[in-house]
């Protein structure tokens, strides 16, 4: 298999799977998204990953790792209780 490469500058040095998160550690950081489409839906913050180019400080993939289905994802900025 073949060396994973940022495209910007040819680095292999990529550290995979780093996770986001708040210096403080007081909130959540990630993807918004509810349970349901009631008022009272549970909500919730799925944790981001981004893989980083150790040369020159690229973001080459962001993602998350859990089931992204039977989730509704929110579309507007703001806190974990704004929907």
């Amino acid at each position: 298999m073949d060396k994973i490469r940022c495209p910007y500058c040819g680095s292999e040095r990529i550290e995979f799977g780093v996770a986001w998160g708040k210096s403080a550690e007081t909130g959540n950081v990630g993807l918004k998204y509810s349970n349901g489409t009631g008022f009272f839906s549970p909500v919730g913050v799925a944790q981001v990953y981004s893989d980083l180019c150790l040369d020159c400080s690229t973001l080459l993939r962001t993602y998350i790792k859990e089931d992204p289905n039977g989730k509704y994802w929110s579309h507007r900025p703001g806190s974990l209780g704004s929907k």
